[in-house]
């Protein structure tokens, strides 16, 4: 099986229409899909692959492998299927006031190419299909050789590991700091959502709740700091916090007088997460 660079290309990606147009694909990967026969959106949706993630109602994540010749070399890429929101959800993201996406596929796909846009490096993506109303199908490249910063955090010792852990720490700061000064909120930002590489840069995964610089506010500044001080509660040292926060200020450009209110803001939001979290074990 073929494995990939660890440095992700960056910068626009160019697309290509098929399907009369409801078929997108990255142009570096059009004559990959041609040879395994995904030439419309039905094709892409029904690509078989293993399961990966727990099926939701509303999506599902499979593995599948994509030939690249008669050689018999293959790459490793996902299949997320999205399906139509129930109506429940509508008026809960309503009435919360939260940003929705009923075409979640397209949603997540122009995500990851706004990232590499930005140069802010994420999932390289393959293909993106629309199936019917609410209905479509996202296709990316498999990341190879990574970890995730949940379990390093955990793994690694402050005391044996402690400048792998501050190198990390630091590269999650400027990763945060770059996302939201580019206007970008990713409102699932846990660290089980980060991939760390052999280098220790840092790649965000699950972009398909991505709020855009249109909508973003210092709402969604918040939720983000909040939800990875929640995940980071019992792994990181004060030693670390505090670098993150440095090192955030640097990389995102807020001014002090903003940094303090947004550092009592996020701990208040990552005090109200876990208080949910032990509810919900309750």
């Amino acid at each position: 099986m073929a494995t990939r660079d660890q440095a992700l290309p960056l910068g626009a990606v160019e697309t290509v229409e098929r399907d009369g147009g409801r078929l997108l694909i990255n142009a570096d990967y059009a004559e990959i899909l041609e040879r395994n026969k995904l030439d419309s959106a039905e094709a892409l949706w029904n690509l078989q692959g293993e399961d990966v993630k727990k099926q939701l109602s509303t999506r599902g994540t499979e593995r599948a492998f994509l030939s690249l010749g008669d050689g018999g070399e293959k790459i490793e890429a996902y299949v997320k299927r999205y399906y139509p929101l129930p109506v429940k959800e509508y008026v809960k993201n309503i009435i919360s006031m939260r940003p929705f996406f009923p075409d979640g596929a397209k949603h997540e796909w122009d995500s990851i190419l706004a990232f590499h846009s930005a140069g802010i490096a994420t999932m390289e993506p393959i293909a993106v299909g629309s199936v019917e109303a609410g209905k479509g199908v996202l296709l990316t490249r498999g990341i190879t050789g990574y970890r995730r910063a949940s379990d390093l955090l955990v793994e690694w010792s402050p005391e044996e590991r402690s400048a792998e852990r501050l190198e990390l720490v630091a590269n999650i700061a400027e990763l945060a700091g770059k996302m939201h000064a580019a206007e970008f909120a990713h409102q699932d930002f846990y660290l089980v959502h980060l991939f760390v590489l052999e280098n220790l840069s840092v790649l965000p995964i699950d972009l398909q709740r991505i709020v855009f610089p249109d909508r973003f506010s210092r709402r969604w500044r918040v939720k983000d700091l909040g939800q990875l001080l929640y995940s980071a509660g019992k792994c990181a040292t004060e030693e670390e916090i505090s670098l993150f926060w440095r090192k955030y200020v640097e990389s995102t450009g807020i001014s002090e007088v903003d940094r303090k209110d947004v550092l009592g803001s996020a701990e208040r939001k990552a005090a109200a997460i876990l208080r949910r979290s032990e509810r919900k074990k309750r």
